[in-house]
């Protein structure tokens, strides 16, 4: 994981880390792949994250955060470190202190057994009855 280099405020850089963090151990349990290969320089996409799974993450960071986010978070600011910052210096956003980015334990399973039950795919198994 690499982590972005800036010479803000202490409280800001360690809040940008914290939220940068907790994105790519989401973004890789999501995915299914290891975090280590994540970037936050890197478009999403270059990872294989989609629509779905852009909502998914975004909202799971509401409840961690405990703020309501624009559903399209993840595709107006395309990279990791660009919604970090727009989180932090545009929406005001902060993580409790408290709050730290939990090590993520990383399957080998591809994206659609990883996903499976969860998400709107979840919610279409009920529906469906699958």
């Amino acid at each position: 994981m690499q982590l972005q280099n800036s010479n803000s405020k202490p409280d800001t850089m360690n809040s940008i880390d914290t939220i940068q963090g907790w994105l790519v151990n989401q973004i890789a349990k999501q995915l299914g792949i290891k975090a280590e290969t994540i970037k936050v320089t890197e478009p999403l996409t270059r990872y294989g994250l989609d629509s779905i799974d852009s909502v998914t993450i975004v909202g799971d960071m509401e409840d961690w955060l405990g703020a309501e986010l624009p559903s399209t978070l993840l595709w107006d600011y395309p990279t990791i470190e660009k919604a970090a910052k727009y989180l932090v210096d545009e929406a005001g956003v902060s993580p409790a202190e408290t709050a730290t980015a939990e090590p993520v334990a990383v399957t080998s399973k591809p994206k659609e057994e990883a996903t499976q039950g969860k998400g709107w795919g979840g919610l279409w198994n009920k529906i469906s009855g699958s």
